[in-house]
């Protein structure tokens, strides 16, 4: 039978302790060690200026393996004005986009490399000392590593809100023509001279009995974002908004695709209705004549009632031109406008081109006798004056309709 293992009794420190007098004089050596583990372990840390590394991170190494000494003498945890110097460093390697990572990681290889220090001079006689620091070690991690990543946080939710407007402040600059190189250099972003531009259309989120509407459109809009690439330049809400994808001369065919099924993502994302207009601009001069376009491709798809998805000019090609203003496009409003007394044979004429001007089918869907159809079809030619039975008439007949749905 196995024998249990001995109780290992880690004594209270003591603050007399000779071998944290000797250790602190060696701070200065045990820090230029730590930063060498930082080194070895780290790309991102050997990528800092040299300036900084000498200065600020030697400074704060120092600061912790002093404070830790202090609070392990006095028998207590680090006080928080005590770590000041530390959460500050914190908040400029946010700053500089260090990784949280990478941050939190140095405060274990410190304590590793400090300890290793400390037991590397340690008499015999001192183990129970060195032991000591052990509980004391893992009560300053404890306290230090959430501070340092609280403040690590906030101040990343407050670069990425800030860079988040300036992001929506250079889109609206490309959207209106205005310049935009400023903006760009604030979010050290290189403006491309092509791009893809998505207008996107959202039907409010539902929301359950009881439920905070507030929160599901904050929650509609953060799964929106969450799709969007990372060279996409967005001003969204909870009604849709805008995205800009930059692309080259050779890459915006592939960008016009690739865009199509970014809008499929943001549908499906968005857990409503959501439809997107989708228009290339090949200078930037274009952006803005692209984005008018985009959104009117997309406005007609909603007021037309097509499913949601990504919609190109193409898609709705006729009822785009029927849409602008016009002496032709009033003429083919007259033609509806005859038989704006007679709902039901609007309905019977919108069934009819549906399907296919079959009138078997039409009566059907209709639940109509095939002789109560005929003459519904009969009366729509007597008061427009053009006969849905006719080819060349159905197709203007067809066309009149779309201009009354558009001005309804």
């Amino acid at each position: 039978m196995r024998k249990p293992l001995a109780v290992v009794d880690i004594p209270v420190p003591d603050p007399a302790a000779p071998l944290y007098d000797r250790v602190a004089t060696q701070i200065p050596h045990i820090a230029e060690k730590v930063l060498e583990a930082f080194f070895a372990g780290s790309a991102t840390y050997r990528q800092l200026p040299h300036q900084l590394v000498d200065r600020e991170i030697t400074e704060a190494v120092t600061r912790h393996l002093q404070v830790f000494l202090h609070a392990l003498r006095e028998q207590r945890p680090p006080a928080p004005e005590e770590l000041d110097m530390q959460i500050a460093t914190a908040v400029r390697r946010a700053q500089q986009g260090v990784p949280l990572d990478i941050v939190l990681s140095t405060y274990h290889v410190a304590a590793t490399v400090g300890w290793e220090a400390m037991a590397a001079v340690a008499e015999p006689e001192e183990v129970p000392d060195l032991l000591a620091t052990v509980p004391a070690l893992l009560r300053y991690l404890s306290i230090a590593v959430p501070a340092v990543a609280g403040s690590y946080l906030a101040e990343q939710q407050a670069l990425h809100a800030e860079r988040r407007e300036a992001g929506r402040a250079l889109v609206a600059a490309l959207l209106t023509g205005r310049e935009a190189e400023p903006l760009a250099e604030r979010i050290g972003l290189e403006l491309s001279g092509h791009h893809v531009v998505v207008a996107v259309r959202v039907e409010a989120p539902s929301v359950a009995d009881g439920a905070d509407a507030r929160l599901a459109v904050h929650g509609l809009v953060r799964r929106l974002r969450a799709e969007l690439p990372k060279h996409a330049l967005s001003a969204l809400d909870h009604d849709g908004g805008t995205v800009l994808l930059p692309t080259t001369e050779d890459g915006l065919d592939q960008e016009l695709e690739d865009s199509a099924n970014l809008v499929r993502a943001l549908h499906t994302a968005a857990g409503t209705g959501l439809i997107g207009g989708i228009a290339g601009a090949e200078s930037r001069e274009d952006i803005p004549a692209a984005a008018r376009q985009a959104a009117d491709i997309a406005e007609l798809a909603q007021r037309l009632g097509r499913q949601p998805g990504a919609y190109v000019l193409d898609d709705v090609l006729l009822e785009y031109q029927l849409c602008r203003p016009g002496p032709g496009r009033k003429r083919l409003a007259r033609v509806m406008d005859r038989l704006s007394e007679h709902p039901d044979l609007v309905h019977t004429l919108r069934t009819f081109i549906n399907s296919d001007h079959n009138r078997h089918r039409t009566a059907d869907e209709l639940h109509l006798h095939r002789n109560t159809l005929n003459y519904r079809l009969r009366r729509v030619a007597e008061l427009t004056g053009y006969n849905p039975a006719d080819p060349t008439d159905i197709r203007l007949l067809s066309a009149s309709l779309i201009v009354h749905d558009l001005r309804s």
